[in-house]
């Protein structure tokens, strides 16, 4: 396995979590981020996530199958809990990737892809305040100077 591909995941800002792909993460390190992304979604709170792709280098026919197995079987569940989700994505190949993803399998939630960390920052933003979370937006925006 090549260590500089992995998958990390914060949700010390709950109810935003911040998953970060470098590389070309494995299989496992993909369905292990998923077993992570179950324990977010049962605890029966509305969250909004961040995607940061910036550093991914590839993103297999199989990863992309993987993502819309686990939506599939999730949907229920992923729409009552995810408030918005925002990639950072800045590759145009992982932008075409993502966009063949979203086409075929369009996610049970509200989504946007940015070029920009703080494009993304501004817009889960605006989905907790959409949704009363006044304080915790203005947290999360000083917390990434934005």
């Amino acid at each position: 396995m090549d260590p500089s591909s992995f998958i990390t995941v914060d949700d010390s800002r709950w109810p935003l979590v911040v998953a970060t792909f470098v590389g070309e993460p494995t299989l496992h390190q993909q369905e292990e981020y998923f077993q992570r992304s179950l324990t977010h979604l049962r605890r029966g709170e509305k969250f909004v996530s961040i995607l940061d792709a910036r550093a991914v280098r590839m993103m297999t026919a199989d990863h992309r199958r993987k993502v819309a197995a686990f939506q599939l079987e999730h949907e229920a569940l992923l729409r009552s809990q995810v408030l918005g989700c925002a990639s950072v994505i800045d590759s145009p190949v992982m932008q075409l990737a993502s966009s063949i993803l979203h086409f075929f399998r369009p996610p049970p939630y509200p989504n946007v892809t940015t070029r920009t960390l703080p494009e993304a920052v501004m817009w889960v933003t605006v989905r907790l305040k959409d949704q009363g979370m006044h304080r915790v937006a203005e947290d999360v925006r000083r917390h990434y100077g934005v």
